[in-house]
């Protein structure tokens, strides 16, 4: 049987070592899911400050708008 797992830690690498090394199972690291994971643009996180602080809401005047 062939299953595609998905290792979260180094914990559970180390366990399938384990596991590997009692001829239990047999590991075959498939590049195709590495290089696929790598294609993926990085995620940027921008964010801006404002100071608020004396600004009052006058909700008339925003339903005006």
């Amino acid at each position: 049987m062939i299953f595609t797992i998905e290792i979260f830690n180094e914990k559970g690498i180390r366990l399938l070592q384990e596991l590997e090394n009692l001829q239990i199972i047999r590991l075959i690291k498939q590049e195709f899911f590495v290089a696929e994971k790598q294609k993926k643009p990085k995620k940027t996180f921008s964010a801006i400050s404002l100071d608020t602080r004396g600004f009052k809401f006058n909700r008339d005047e925003a339903n005006e708008r």
